[in-house]
C-alpha cells in the first residue's frame, strides 16, 4: 500500500477513535440532562446537582468526563467554577433531538388533555414574526437562573412554572398563548400549557427552546 494513503487511513482511524470518545462523553442520561440544562446557559455543579437531582460528588465527576471530551468548559468565577457547553453543542444538540425523533417518533414528551392537540402548529420564522406583530403572547415558563438574556425584538412574559398559578392575571385571554422553555424535552412547558388550557387560556406548547428562539431572529 502507497506509504501516503497508508498514513491517511491511520489518521483516519485515530479521528473515528476520537469521535467515539467525545460521542461517549455525553453518553449517559445524566450527561444528557446536563447538556440539556447547561443549553440554557453556564450553571455550578451545585445548581446542576439540584436539577438533575444527583449528588455534587457524583455531577462533578459526570462534568469532569465532559470537560475531559471537551464537550463542556469551565471558569472561575469568585468561589465557583461555572461549567457551560462549548459553543458548537448549542446546535448539535438541537440537531441531536431531530435526529432521535426521527429515527423514533414516540421519543419526545406529550399527552393529551380534554382539548386535544396541545403544541403550537406554526413554524418558528411565523412564529416570530406574530410575536413581533403582537399576535400572540410568548411565554417562558423557565426557573429564573436560567433566563440569562433576553431576546432582542419579542415581549415575552417569564413566569416560571413554579408560579403559573399566582401569575394568571398577568396573562392576557384575548390571544393566543405560547408557551416554551428548555427545549421540546423540557416538561415545563407541557405543565404550563395545561395549567393555562385549565384557566380558561387559548394556550398552546412551542416545540422549540429559546436557542431556536434567538436563531430565528
Amino acid at each position: 500500500m502507497d506509504k501516503k494513503l497508508l498514513e491517511l487511513k491511520e489518521r483516519q482511524s485515530e479521528v473515528f477513535t476520537s469521535i467515539a470518545d467525545i460521542i461517549g462523553a455525553m453518553s449517559s442520561p445524566v450527561r444528557i440532562k446536563l447538556i440539556h440544562f447547561l443549553s440554557q446557559g453556564p450553571l455550578t455543579v451545585e445548581i446542576l446537582s439540584t436539577k438533575i437531582d444527583q449528588s455534587v460528588a457524583n455531577t462533578s465527576m459526570h462534568l469532569r468526563k465532559m470537560l475531559a471530551g471537551k464537550v463542556l468548559k469551565v471558569e472561575t468565577q469568585g468561589k465557583n467554577r461555572v461549567y457551560s457547553l462549548h459553543p458548537a453543542a448549542l446546535p448539535f444538540w438541537e440537531s441531536c433531538q431531530d435526529f432521535i425523533q426521527s429515527v423514533d417518533p414516540s421519543l419526545k414528551l406529550d399527552f393529551k388533555d380534554i382539548d386535544g392537540e396541545m403544541d403550537w402548529m406554526q413554524d418558528l420564522r411565523t412564529t416570530i414574526k406574530m410575536a413581533k406583530n403582537n399576535e400572540i403572547i410568548l411565554v417562558d415558563a423557565r426557573p429564573q437562573d436560567e433566563v440569562a438574556e433576553t431576546l432582542s425584538g419579542l415581549n415575552i412574559l417569564n413566569i416560571p412554572s413554579s408560579e403559573i398559578a399566582k401569575n394568571l392575571a398577568k396573562i392576557p385571554k384575548k390571544k393566543p398563548v405560547v408557551v416554551f422553555c428548555r427545549g421540546r424535552m423540557c416538561a415545563l412547558s407541557l405543565f404550563v400549557t395545561n395549567e393555562l388550557r385549565k384557566n380558561g387560556i387559548k394556550a398552546y406548547r412551542l416545540n422549540e427552546s429559546w436557542y431556536s428562539l434567538a436563531g430565528g431572529l
